[in-house]
């Protein structure tokens, strides 16, 4: 499995690679990914649009770790630099906003080799990200690599699910 980090991704084959990606996990996320309208929305609440189009537009530029076997998308983190919000403001820094792994792919350590990827590439960053409290999986990547949890938002994606705000201080 190669890893490859690209500030921008510009082959439309990969680009629709990872559109499908969402699709496929697109109920796996909270709220789904169709029901919200980019990655940086406040308001988490169930709603939207019922596809994730909306939501692919507002990602597709971004940076991208991509994981390739055979030069087919197994899984890819988009994130963007300087992002801010009410509960990140620390400046510069990475900011992981959209993950996913095909359901092949999962259990390799992709998220992992993500994640080491962004603080590697960038160490005068620190690397953030939101998930929600119950996305054990993730939260205990972000653990293991050192992240702390900065902010929690308690039911802001319904009722009994909270937005945690995880971080990982630069490293020079």
């Amino acid at each position: 499995m190669e890893i490859v980090l690209l500030e921008k991704l510009t082959d439309p084959a990969k680009q629709e690679a990872i559109r499908q990606l969402l699709i496929l996990a697109d109920q796996e996320f909270v709220p789904p990914i169709s029901a919200r309208t980019s990655s940086t929305q406040m308001n988490l609440a169930p709603g939207g649009t019922g596809s994730v189009d909306a939501y692919y537009e507002t990602i597709r530029d971004l940076p991208v770790v991509l994981a390739l076997e055979n030069d087919r998308v197994v899984g890819f983190m988009h994130f963007r630099f300087d992002h801010t919000c009410d509960h990140i403001s620390y400046l510069p820094n990475a900011y992981a906003c959209t993950s996913s792994v095909h359901p092949d792919g999962r259990g390799h350590g992709l998220m992992t080799k993500f994640y080491t990827a962004i603080i590697e590439a960038y160490p005068e960053r620190m690397v953030c990200t939101r998930t929600w409290h119950t996305n054990l999986g993730h939260l205990h990547i972000l653990r293991k690599l050192g992240f702390t949890e900065t902010c929690c938002l308690e039911n802001d994606r319904g009722e009994g699910i909270h937005t945690v705000y995880y971080a990982l201080p630069p490293r020079v």
